[in-house]
């Protein structure tokens, strides 16, 4: 038995060595390929969309079922029903390099701390009972009150992951990390709801943006993100770099982390100027645009086809739920033929719910 235990253990151990040199040749050869030749604007990448996202509650989902009507296209319960695993897991499994993370304004703490819609359902808590909810800071949900399952609470508890995975893997092909800054709940558009306790979202105003370079500066070293400054450059702005030495290379940026924000007063955020640790997305042609996002790409690939010879495009494969009930790779195929660097997709593994809907990337 003894001898037997020795000889398993012997070659489990040339096993994981080979596979490992075969790893780390592969890694090699990798970074041999990009060394000179790929610049960051021609790195593609899969994305995930409202990363952080657990599947909602089905009870909750059973509910707001019954008042689709009324809540409109934007809060359809059955386009809320999709949910990620943990970021480490997507980016080591499947080999997702973009992740977009919901940002909701808590100054004072506790504004998020309550989900209204479970007063109203049997068997579900109202209140969080992690002391974070109600400490300051930028608090992570998809949308207040209703769909707010979550991996991570907080938007420091994102960071954190972020530096831990990117430090135990410092050479990694850099991540885009897309930061939408919410600014509408549904306590927004209903007296009724309002009523029943359900919040109004909170602004974000100069000094929300700030607290936010605040909470990023805190947890991430400077040399880990790669910023606006270090795109423009000495140039007087990132377009004039843009036209004149195009993107940096694709192997000065290994090991980076890359945030681009839209949403809610993001014009706020960019009059301040390029010397801070986010990108804005923006309509083309203006001084400080490198990002461009265009979500629908059917129709609109050889828009978008022009638009990447310039800057990095953000684009969807699918959104809502939609075309992996119906199986449909309409949406997958335009993202594809645009060239758009980032796709985004709610599927990098099936839902077995819907079938076998899944989008991948073939490699360039």
């Amino acid at each position: 038995m003894t001898k037997f235990i020795k000889f398993n253990l012997s070659i489990t151990m040339k096993l994981s060595l080979i596979v490992a040199l075969v790893f780390i040749g592969l890694n090699l050869s990798f970074h041999s390929q990009i060394n000179d030749t790929v610049r960051l604007n021609h790195y593609k990448v899969l994305a995930s969309h409202n990363s952080y996202k657990k599947h909602p509650n089905q009870k909750v989902i059973k509910f707001l079922s019954k008042f689709k009507k009324q809540l409109g296209p934007s809060n359809d319960p059955e386009q809320m029903d999709y949910g990620h695993v943990p970021l480490p897991e997507q980016f080591d499994y499947y080999n997702i390099r973009g992740i977009e993370i919901d940002v909701n304004y808590d100054p004072k703490g506790g504004l998020y701390r309550k989900r209204k819609v479970n007063k109203l359902i049997s068997g579900l808590r109202q209140k969080v009972k992690d002391p974070v909810m109600k400490q300051p800071g930028f608090k992570v949900l998809h949308i207040a009150d209703v769909d707010y399952e979550t991996n991570y609470l907080t938007f420091k508890q994102v960071l954190n992951e972020l530096k831990s995975w990117s430090n135990a893997h410092p050479n990694h092909t850099p991540i885009f990390v897309n930061i939408e800054s919410k600014g509408f709940n549904p306590g927004d558009e209903s007296r009724f709801l309002r009523f029943l306790g359900f919040k109004r979202a909170l602004q974000f105003d100069a000094q929300a943006f700030q607290d936010l370079d605040k909470e990023i500066l805190e947890i991430l070293p400077v040399d880990k993100i790669f910023k606006p400054a270090d795109l423009k450059g000495n140039y007087s702005s990132i377009k004039e770099r843009l036209n004149t030495e195009c993107w940096p290379l694709l192997s000065t940026c290994l090991g980076k982390i890359i945030f681009i924000l839209e949403g809610n007063n993001q014009n706020l955020y960019e009059q301040s100027g390029v010397n801070r640790p986010i990108f804005v997305y923006n309509p083309p042609n203006g001084d400080n645009t490198a990002f461009v996002i265009k979500n629908d790409p059917v129709g609109n690939e050889k828009e978008i086809e022009l638009l990447t010879k310039k800057y990095i495009v953000r684009t969807r494969s699918d959104a809502g739920t939609l075309e992996a009930r119906a199986n449909d790779y309409t949406r997958l195929k335009a993202a594809i033929q645009s060239g758009a660097q980032i796709i985004s997709t709610d599927y990098y593994k099936p839902d077995p719910r819907f079938g076998t809907f899944v989008v991948k990337l073939k490699a360039d």
